[in-house]
Parts: C-alpha cells; sequence; structure tokens
C-alpha cells in the first residue's frame, strides 16, 4: 500500500513539472516515464538488462547504463529541468544509503534553475530522523517550495496480498486521511520530498 500511495503522488506531481530534459535516477526499465511532461527522456541505472527493456518498450528514451552518483558528478552533462529518484535512497539494497544526504545535493547542484525533482528516502540501513533534519537544512532556501510526506511501507505477506482494487482503495484513503499512512505514527519508515521551482541562490546573494 505504501508504494501505491507513493505512486498516487508521483502521479500527480510530477506531470506538472515541465522542460526540457527529464532524468529518471535508478529508472530502471523506465516505468515512470508515462508520468514527466518534459520533452526528453533519460533513464540512469546499473542493470543494463532493465534498461534494454524499458528501451524496447520506449524507442524515444535514452539510457545510461551508470551508477547515479556518477552521472551526477559529470559536470559536462546537460542540466535537467527535472529530476527524480525513487525507491532506491534508504529503500535498494544496491544503493550506498550512507550517501544519501550527498546524492540528493548533488542532485539539487545538477538541476537547472527554475527545475523541480522528486524523491523519496526510506529508514533501510539509516537514522531516517537524523536524515531528514540534514535533508531539512540541506533544501532549506534552494526551491520556491518543498512539500514533505511521511508514510509508511505497509508490507504484507505474499499470502495475505490484498486484490489490487482493495490495494488501491486502501491507498486513496491512505492520501486522504494522512494519520493512515503511517498508522498514527507507529509505521513511519518512508518520506516523500517533492521540490518545485529551484532558486538562482548564487544570485540572489549577489544581488543581497
Amino acid at each position: 500500500m505504501g508504494k501505491t500511495l507513493l505512486w498516487i503522488w508521483v502521479r500527480e506531481d510530477l506531470p506538472k513539472m515541465t522542460g526540457d530534459l527529464g532524468v529518471d535516477l535508478a529508472g530502471g526499465s523506465m516505468l515512470n516515464k508515462r508520468f514527466f511532461s518534459t520533452k526528453k527522456y533519460i533513464s540512469v541505472d546499473i542493470d543494463k538488462k532493465k534498461l534494454d527493456l524499458g528501451r524496447d518498450r520506449n524507442p524515444d528514451a535514452g539510457a545510461l547504463n551508470i551508477k547515479i552518483q556518477d552521472f551526477l558528478k559529470d559536470e559536462k552533462k546537460a542540466a535537467p529541468d527535472v529530476l527524480v529518484c525513487l525507491q532506491t535512497m534508504g529503500t535498494n539494497k544496491f544503493f550506498e544509503h550512507e550517501e544519501t544526504v550527498d546524492v540528493v545535493g548533488a542532485m539539487c547542484k545538477s538541476l537547472k534553475t527554475g527545475g523541480g525533482m522528486i524523491f523519496n528516502v526510506g529508514s533501510n540501513s539509516v537514522d531516517l530522523n537524523a536524515i531528514e533534519i540534514r535533508l531539512s537544512t540541506l533544501l532549506a532556501g534552494k526551491f520556491k517550495s518543498v512539500k514533505i510526506k511521511h508514510y509508511g511501507a505497509m508490507h504484507v505477506t505474499q499470502e495475505k496480498r490484498l486484490p489490487g482494487p482493495v490495494m488501491l482503495i486502501l491507498a486513496y484513503s491512505m492520501n486522504a486521511f494522512p494519520p493512515l499512512r503511517t498508522l498514527f505514527g507507529s509505521r513511519r519508515k518512508k518520506i516523500y520530498y517533492c521540490c518545485n521551482e529551484k532558486l538562482d541562490v548564487d544570485s540572489s546573494r549577489a544581488e543581497s
């Protein structure tokens, strides 16, 4: 249910972010491409098989078979208008979770002025409370608005898996009634961030 809730938010927020270039970090087989409104879409992932599958389904998409960190460090790349990183930081076992804050910082730096980014952070191998504090400091003053939502994974076992329509109804109920997203705080395991319109901080400082 937690993942379904995440997609509800992404489907609502991501299509509103426009521009020339959208980059899906750890985008794999490009399932998120349907939510992008940018003219060009690129998926960055270390799994070449998933990228090849995505390109077969989306011939117009770009694909880069490199680590997220290496992509963000490349100063020669075009600055994206939109950056997305989902179900990776604090979630995916192949990600270096201790680098979460550094990666978000690199995303901010890489993003074009006026651009937006969406990402989520999980509690796998990290102190989620500490990460949230550090991210609040990092993101402060860098965007016109930053939307933050807490939620739980709400996993169910395969044997107890609920039918799709029931999962969807429950996810929409969680969306409408925030305390349900974490079962009133007892299962707070993930944080969703939607950062809109990156500010030209350097220019603002120069003017002041």
